[in-house]
């Protein structure tokens, strides 16, 4: 299903390097996954939630440029693939439209597979930084870079979109393939408030009163499993979230940022429950949690507690349905995708089924 290319992975400790391998096999069959859960539940009227015509191309490492004093950072990289293998023949050529996806805390980008890869098969390339929390990283993280994580990450997007337009950064099969004019930020977790940042939702000025925006020029946002109100967030900045945007969660999905406080699964929505009225869409998985039993961001969590647990394909493939329908309809401006969005809060039940809950305002 797909080809895999290998870049600048020296510099992992033994451990990484086994964790690595372990998620990498057992997520290479994301796009399989997809398809025996859309067998299992579609309904005729379901967006794209079996693997598209493309095959998919991955270079799991690829090295970044990186400024005099810039910590290196490496990348997963996916995309169409002309009649690859998996792939149906179909004229992959491009451009295709951009997804940059930041990864949960703590998490492997592979792990992301089984959305990105999808994306990937029905045309997009998806780039998935490694940030310093990233198992695999190549440095341990230093005091300050814990302290100042939040920024490091959107640093990071942002060196994405820096290095894809940079001159001399040929990719051998993808240069000259992408469109920079149509692109998407996506995230989980701790990735999902890198998304809604980067999207348009103001900090704190770390020196005085006024507002920041860490804006990255995006047309759209996915922000799974995102968080509520912070510290590190302007006051009211919910309110300035732009549409459009995607936001998804679960009813098991429950927030913590690391103190005894735990919060309800509605705080991992506030993007889309605080946000304002305008191209906003919500997926709620009933008995979905954090981790999709496994099958994103780590595989040794999921179920109730967020350990351990069934792998729960139903509700993976229900969200790379939907994620691909919003970015169809708003990075590449397809009417069907649109006309799809249009009756949203309708379609919960015929499309899966009562397991997932969809809303628009």
């Amino acid at each position: 299903m797909h080809n895999r290319i290998d870049c600048s992975c020296s510099g992992r400790s033994a451990l990484a390097a086994r964790n690595g391998s372990v998620f990498r096999a057992a997520l290479t069959g994301g796009l399989a996954f997809l398809a025996l859960a859309a067998s299992a539940f579609a309904a005729p009227s379901a967006y794209k939630t079996e693997r598209g015509p493309h095959g998919v191309q991955v270079i799991e490492n690829h090295r970044l440029p990186a400024a005099p004093g810039q910590r290196s950072l490496r990348a997963r990289i996916v995309w169409p693939d002309d009649a690859g293998p998996g792939g149906t023949g179909a004229d992959a050529v491009g451009p295709f439209p951009l997804v940059v996806y930041s990864h949960g805390f703590n998490c492997y980008r592979e792990s992301y597979a089984g959305l990105t890869d999808h994306w990937a098969s029905h045309g997009y390339v998806a780039v998935l930084p490694e940030h310093p929390d990233c198992p695999t990283a190549e440095a341990k993280m230093t005091p300050e870079d814990i302290r100042n994580l939040l920024y490091i990450r959107i640093s990071d997007v942002a060196r994405v979109l820096d290095a894809l337009f940079a001159p001399g950064q040929e990719i051998p099969g993808l240069s000259g393939r992408i469109d920079y004019d149509r692109k998407a930020v996506a995230g989980h977790s701790f990735g999902g408030m890198v998304a809604q940042i980067a999207w348009g939702q103001p900090l704190k000025d770390l020196h005085g009163p006024e507002k920041v925006s860490y804006a990255l020029g995006f047309d759209a946002a996915i922000v799974m499993s995102g968080v509520g109100e912070m510290p590190q967030m302007a006051e009211r900045s919910f309110d300035e979230i732009p549409g459009p945007v995607l936001v998804t969660g679960g009813t098991l999905d429950l927030g913590n940022i690391g103190g005894p406080t735990i919060y309800p699964w509605e705080w991992r929505m506030a993007a889309y429950f605080l946000s304002p009225p305008g191209r906003k869409y919500s997926v709620v998985l009933e008995e979905g949690d954090h981790y999709l039993g496994g099958l994103i961001c780590r595989g040794d969590r999921g179920g109730p507690d967020n350990r351990g647990g069934a792998h729960d394909t139903e509700g993976l493939a229900i969200l790379a349905g939907v994620a691909t329908a919003f970015l169809d309809a708003w990075v590449k401006r397809d009417a069907a995708a649109r006309s799809f969005l249009e009756d949203f809060g309708q379609q919960s039940e015929e499309i899966a089924g009562g397991r997932a809950r969809f809303a628009q305002k």
